[in-house]
C-alpha cells in the first residue's frame, strides 16, 4: 500500500468514532472477503443490527467500507448487501 494511503487511512480513523473504527477493523480482519450487517453484527457481540447499520452508512461515505454486492440472508431469506473495507 502506497505511504500517501496509509497516511489518508490514518487521518480518517482517527476522526472516526469508536464504534465505527471497531467496525472497521473487523472489516480489515475479514479482508478480501466481505460481510453482511448481520453477520457484522454478530461478531461485534450486539443483538440489534441499528447497532452497526448507521456506522457502516457513515463508513461508506467515507470511502473507507464498500458494498461490494449481494446474498441471501441465512436467517431471514432476503437479499442483502455484504459489505468489505476498501483496499
Amino acid at each position: 500500500m502506497h505511504q500517501n494511503s496509509l497516511f489518508a487511512y490514518c487521518e480518517e480513523k482517527q476522526v472516526l468514532g469508536e464504534r465505527a473504527q471497531s467496525i472497521l477493523v473487523k472489516l480489515q480482519a475479514w479482508a478480501p472477503n466481505a460481510a453482511t450487517d448481520r453477520q457484522i453484527t454478530q461478531a461485534m457481540g450486539f443483538s440489534d443490527l441499528n447497532c452497526v447499520r448507521p456506522r457502516l452508512t457513515e463508513l461508506i461515505k467515507r470511502g473507507l467500507v464498500e458494498e461490494c454486492g449481494n446474498t441471501k440472508c441465512e436467517i431471514t431469506g432476503k437479499t442483502v448487501r455484504l459489505v468489505r473495507a476498501c483496499k
